[in-house]
Protein backbone atom coordinates (compact mmCIF):
# COMPACT_ATOMS: atom_id res chain seq x y z
CA UNK A 1 0.00 0.00 0.00
CA UNK A 2 1.38 3.39 -1.02
CA UNK A 3 2.60 5.61 1.82
CA UNK A 4 3.16 9.35 1.72
CA UNK A 5 5.50 11.35 3.95
CA UNK A 6 4.69 15.04 3.68
CA UNK A 7 7.35 17.42 5.01
CA UNK A 8 6.46 20.90 6.28
CA UNK A 9 9.60 23.02 6.61
CA UNK A 10 10.27 25.71 9.17
CA UNK A 11 10.00 29.48 8.98
CA UNK A 12 12.33 31.03 6.40
CA UNK A 13 13.37 27.69 4.94
CA UNK A 14 12.16 25.82 1.85
CA UNK A 15 11.07 22.41 0.61
CA UNK A 16 14.66 21.24 0.04
CA UNK A 17 15.47 21.53 3.75
CA UNK A 18 13.79 18.42 5.15
CA UNK A 19 13.62 16.10 2.14
CA UNK A 20 17.09 14.70 2.88
CA UNK A 21 15.68 13.10 6.03
CA UNK A 22 14.12 10.42 3.83
CA UNK A 23 17.50 8.73 3.52
CA UNK A 24 17.44 8.02 7.27
CA UNK A 25 13.96 6.49 7.38
CA UNK A 26 13.56 2.72 7.39
CA UNK A 27 10.83 2.68 4.79
CA UNK A 28 10.43 0.84 1.53
CA UNK A 29 11.42 3.63 -0.83
CA UNK A 30 9.59 2.02 -3.76
CA UNK A 31 6.32 2.12 -1.84
CA UNK A 32 6.77 5.59 -0.32
CA UNK A 33 6.43 9.03 -1.84
CA UNK A 34 8.29 11.85 -0.08
CA UNK A 35 6.77 15.26 -0.74
CA UNK A 36 8.28 18.50 0.51
CA UNK A 37 6.61 21.64 -0.86
CA UNK A 38 7.61 25.24 -0.31
CA UNK A 39 5.33 27.18 2.00
CA UNK A 40 3.03 29.52 0.02
CA UNK A 41 4.45 32.88 1.09
CA UNK A 42 7.93 34.36 0.57
CA UNK A 43 9.57 34.89 3.94
CA UNK A 44 9.69 38.53 4.95
CA UNK A 45 13.11 38.17 6.58
CA UNK A 46 14.78 35.68 4.23
CA UNK A 47 14.72 36.43 0.52
CA UNK A 48 15.41 32.82 -0.43
CA UNK A 49 13.01 31.27 2.09
CA UNK A 50 9.29 30.79 2.61
CA UNK A 51 6.81 30.96 5.45
CA UNK A 52 3.52 29.26 6.23
CA UNK A 53 2.49 32.50 7.91
CA UNK A 54 4.07 35.74 9.04
CA UNK A 55 6.00 35.99 12.31
CA UNK A 56 6.59 39.67 12.87
CA UNK A 57 5.56 39.88 16.51
CA UNK A 58 5.73 36.16 17.37
CA UNK A 59 2.75 36.68 19.67
CA UNK A 60 0.15 34.00 20.40
CA UNK A 61 -2.45 36.11 18.59
CA UNK A 62 -0.32 36.42 15.46
CA UNK A 63 0.46 32.69 15.43
CA UNK A 64 -3.21 31.83 15.87
CA UNK A 65 -4.26 34.07 12.97
CA UNK A 66 -1.50 32.67 10.79
CA UNK A 67 -2.43 29.08 11.52
CA UNK A 68 -6.05 29.72 10.57
CA UNK A 69 -4.95 30.99 7.19
CA UNK A 70 -2.28 28.31 6.63
CA UNK A 71 -4.83 25.58 7.44
CA UNK A 72 -6.40 26.08 4.01
CA UNK A 73 -3.05 26.08 2.21
CA UNK A 74 -2.21 22.73 3.77
CA UNK A 75 -5.68 21.36 3.13
CA UNK A 76 -5.24 22.06 -0.59
CA UNK A 77 -1.88 20.27 -0.57
CA UNK A 78 -3.32 17.22 1.19
CA UNK A 79 -6.33 17.05 -1.13
CA UNK A 80 -4.08 17.27 -4.19
CA UNK A 81 -1.97 14.39 -2.84
CA UNK A 82 -5.04 12.25 -2.16
CA UNK A 83 -6.33 12.86 -5.67
CA UNK A 84 -3.00 12.35 -7.44
CA UNK A 85 -2.08 9.10 -5.68
CA UNK A 86 -5.66 7.87 -5.13
CA UNK A 87 -5.12 7.33 -1.41
CA UNK A 88 -6.77 8.14 1.92
CA UNK A 89 -5.33 10.34 4.65
CA UNK A 90 -4.51 7.29 6.80
CA UNK A 91 -1.73 6.59 4.31
CA UNK A 92 -0.19 10.02 4.90
CA UNK A 93 2.31 10.95 7.60
CA UNK A 94 3.00 14.66 8.08
CA UNK A 95 6.40 15.65 9.47
CA UNK A 96 6.72 19.28 10.45
CA UNK A 97 9.67 21.20 11.82
CA UNK A 98 9.28 24.38 13.90
CA UNK A 99 6.59 26.49 12.18
CA UNK A 100 5.73 23.47 10.02
CA UNK A 101 5.30 21.44 13.19
CA UNK A 102 2.83 23.95 14.60
CA UNK A 103 0.82 23.80 11.40
CA UNK A 104 0.85 19.99 11.20
CA UNK A 105 -0.51 19.65 14.72
CA UNK A 106 -3.06 22.46 14.31
CA UNK A 107 -4.30 20.99 11.04
CA UNK A 108 -4.59 17.37 12.14
CA UNK A 109 -6.38 18.15 15.40
CA UNK A 110 -9.11 19.95 13.48
CA UNK A 111 -9.45 17.39 10.72
CA UNK A 112 -12.14 14.73 10.67
CA UNK A 113 -9.83 12.35 8.79
CA UNK A 114 -7.23 10.15 10.46
CA UNK A 115 -3.61 10.59 9.39
CA UNK A 116 -1.07 7.81 9.76
CA UNK A 117 1.28 9.95 11.86
CA UNK A 118 1.94 13.52 12.84
CA UNK A 119 5.62 14.06 13.63
CA UNK A 120 5.99 17.35 15.48
CA UNK A 121 9.65 18.37 15.66
CA UNK A 122 10.84 21.44 17.59
CA UNK A 123 7.49 23.18 17.27
CA UNK A 124 4.25 22.28 19.06
CA UNK A 125 1.56 24.77 20.02
CA UNK A 126 1.16 27.25 22.86
CA UNK A 127 -1.39 26.19 25.46
CA UNK A 128 -3.59 29.23 24.71
CA UNK A 129 -4.03 28.05 21.12
CA UNK A 130 -4.60 24.41 22.06
CA UNK A 131 -7.42 25.37 24.39
CA UNK A 132 -9.30 27.19 21.61
CA UNK A 133 -9.17 24.40 19.03
CA UNK A 134 -12.32 22.83 17.67
CA UNK A 135 -11.15 19.25 18.03
CA UNK A 136 -12.37 16.63 15.57
CA UNK A 137 -12.57 12.98 16.49
CA UNK A 138 -10.04 10.82 14.65
CA UNK A 139 -7.35 8.23 15.40
CA UNK A 140 -4.26 10.15 14.33
CA UNK A 141 -1.08 9.32 16.27
CA UNK A 142 1.31 12.07 17.38
CA UNK A 143 5.04 11.90 18.03
CA UNK A 144 6.39 15.08 19.62
CA UNK A 145 10.13 15.75 19.72
CA UNK A 146 11.89 18.73 21.26
CA UNK A 147 15.39 19.62 22.38
CA UNK A 148 15.65 20.75 25.99
CA UNK A 149 18.13 23.49 25.09
CA UNK A 150 16.03 24.92 22.23
CA UNK A 151 16.34 28.71 22.40
CA UNK A 152 13.94 29.42 19.51
CA UNK A 153 10.78 27.56 20.52
CA UNK A 154 10.33 26.83 24.21
CA UNK A 155 10.52 23.13 25.14
CA UNK A 156 7.56 23.82 27.44
CA UNK A 157 5.31 23.98 24.38
CA UNK A 158 6.11 20.35 23.57
CA UNK A 159 5.26 19.35 27.14
CA UNK A 160 2.04 21.37 27.06
CA UNK A 161 1.00 19.87 23.73
CA UNK A 162 1.68 16.34 24.91
CA UNK A 163 -0.23 16.93 28.15
CA UNK A 164 -3.15 18.42 26.22
CA UNK A 165 -3.31 15.46 23.82
CA UNK A 166 -3.06 12.97 26.67
CA UNK A 167 -5.87 14.71 28.56
CA UNK A 168 -8.00 14.44 25.41
CA UNK A 169 -7.22 10.68 25.18
CA UNK A 170 -5.32 11.27 21.93
CA UNK A 171 -2.43 8.91 21.15
CA UNK A 172 0.72 10.94 21.81
CA UNK A 173 4.36 10.18 22.54
CA UNK A 174 6.83 12.78 23.83
CA UNK A 175 10.60 12.62 23.25
CA UNK A 176 12.82 15.24 24.89
CA UNK A 177 16.52 15.40 24.02
CA UNK A 178 18.79 16.77 26.77
CA UNK A 179 21.53 17.81 24.34
CA UNK A 180 19.56 19.19 21.41
CA UNK A 181 18.70 22.79 20.52
CA UNK A 182 16.40 23.94 17.72
CA UNK A 183 17.21 21.01 15.52
CA UNK A 184 16.48 17.35 14.70
CA UNK A 185 18.74 14.92 16.50
CA UNK A 186 19.44 11.20 15.95
CA UNK A 187 17.09 10.56 18.88
CA UNK A 188 14.24 12.05 16.82
CA UNK A 189 15.11 9.93 13.78
CA UNK A 190 15.18 6.80 15.94
CA UNK A 191 11.77 7.62 17.42
CA UNK A 192 10.30 8.25 13.96
CA UNK A 193 11.67 4.95 12.65
CA UNK A 194 10.22 3.13 15.65
CA UNK A 195 6.84 4.70 14.89
CA UNK A 196 7.05 3.57 11.26
CA UNK A 197 8.16 0.11 12.37
CA UNK A 198 5.01 -0.29 14.45
CA UNK A 199 2.94 0.19 11.29
CA UNK A 200 4.59 -2.59 9.30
Amino acid sequence: MKKIVLFLHGYGSNGSDLITLKDYFHLNQSETEFISPNAPEPCEFNYFGYQWFALNERSVEEIQMGLKSAFFYLDDIVNDIKKKFEINTDQISILGFSQGSMLATYYALQNEDTFQNIFSLSGSLPKKILEKLELKKNNTKYLIFHGKIDDVVSPNQAIETHSFLSDQKINSKLIMDDNCGHSISPLAIEAINNQFKNLI
